[in-house]
């Protein structure tokens, strides 16, 4: 999949932007506040619904406007286009289109142009609390299969149910037994798929790894308590007092962990910088092979300031290795990086088979 063009209409900090892309290596430069990691965010936008930034659609109005809107032309693989509009007012009102068609859910964009990013708001997946790197893998997992996304979708429905009914004071069991069955359920069978998908996408981490520097010991380790439906409904029940007490469940899929190593040591504690940035380097190139696998497509590079808190050996080893991927196309994903660097770029530009780099100055003003 790659994205061919794209207008952005009061976004961010633009007033009006097009921007033309080529299906190799884009390179969006200038100094940092000019604009060129809000391209990436709309690029996001159009693929998934949301910002990889925030959550908050009206952050990303630009000042004083009463909304913005969006659009970009995508082409998959048998050169069919498609084209996806994003608009979304100050008040709230917010309308996705896909070829005219209005989608009412934002499930439904998922597969359909797939991007990863690999970005600095992305380090609190290696450096965060447990639930950044629960969130990462649903996300991966939900685009590439739709029984996950079904069973984690069901699941978190029934536990918004039931942990509302936690915080009622005097609940009574019978009512909050109700909820803990279909609980346990989804909650077995989420488990279930996620461990089925863990261990597909750690093969390939361990093998990409090796791949770009031997002698590095990487590894991730799931870490959950795999039950029944039976067992997990006994320990909900058996938990009520304190469920009740904390006000919310303590059981579930949606307590688990992923670990990450580096030298066989816990990267969020002992990682440096550098080390976690290159671990999310490797994270996010294992997810373009993942992905591309699963999907049978060839997502999107978005890469965000890449060369900050990395050495320049490792960030050249890094487009090196980009340069290299092989999507389900057979031919390196369309790459579109951001940075304030167009020299490191220039100099390495030979790793990338098309050795024509498509470059954007962005500057206060726009596109120079």
């Amino acid at each position: 999949m790659e994205i061919s063009s794209i207008k952005m209409i009061s976004f961010r900090n633009h007033k009006k932007t097009n921007i033309d892309f080529n299906s190799g290596l884009n390179v969006i430069w200038g100094k940092n506040g000019s604009g060129k990691t809000s391209i990436l965010e709309a690029i996001h936008s159009l693929s998934l619904g949301k910002s990889f930034k925030t959550n908050n659609k009206k952050e990303l109005i630009k000042k004083s406007a009463p909304g913005f809107f969006l659009k970009g032309v995508f082409i998959d693989k048998n050169n069919n286009r498609s084209t996806v509009s994003f608009s979304q007012t100050i008040n709230g009102n917010k309308k996705i289109s896909i070829n005219k068609k209005e989608i009412i859910k934002r499930k439904e964009m998922l597969g359909l142009n797939n991007v990863v990013v690999f970005s600095p708001e992305e380090e609190e997946i290696t450096k965060g609390p447990a639930g950044e790197r629960r969130k990462y893998f649903n996300r991966i997992f939900s685009i590439c299969s739709p029984a996950y996304l079904k069973n984690l979708l069901s699941y978190n429905r029934i536990l918004k149910q039931r942990n509302a009914l936690l915080k009622i004071k005097n609940q009574k069991k019978d009512v909050l037994r109700s909820w803990s069955e279909p609980l346990s359920i989804f909650g077995e069978k989420l488990w279930v798929e996620r461990k089925k998908e863990i261990k597909s996408f750690g093969k390939i981490f361990k093998k990409t790894a090796k791949s770009f520097e031997k002698k590095l010991e990487v590894g991730l380790k799931y870490k959950n308590e795999i039950k029944s439906k039976l067992e997990i409904e006994t320990e909900l029940n058996n938990n009520e007092e304190i469920d009740i007490k904390r006000g919310f469940t303590s059981l579930g899929p949606h307590r688990d962990d992923i670990l990450f190593f580096w030298e066989k040591k816990p990267i969020r504690k002992h990682g440096s910088q550098g080390e976690n940035k290159m671990f999310l380097a490797l994270l996010k190139i294992t997810e373009h092979i993942y992905v591309s696998k699963k999907t049978k497509t060839t997502p999107i590079f978005l890469i965000d300031d890449m060369f900050a808190g990395l050495d320049k050996e490792r960030s050249k080893k890094i487009l090196s290795f980009i340069g290299r991927l092989q999507g389900s196309s057979l031919c390196p994903p369309q790459t579109i990086i951001t940075t304030t660097d167009l020299i490191n770029i220039e100099k390495n530009k030979q790793i990338f088979k098309d050795k024509n780099i498509t470059k954007h100055q962005m500057t206060q003003n726009g596109i120079a």
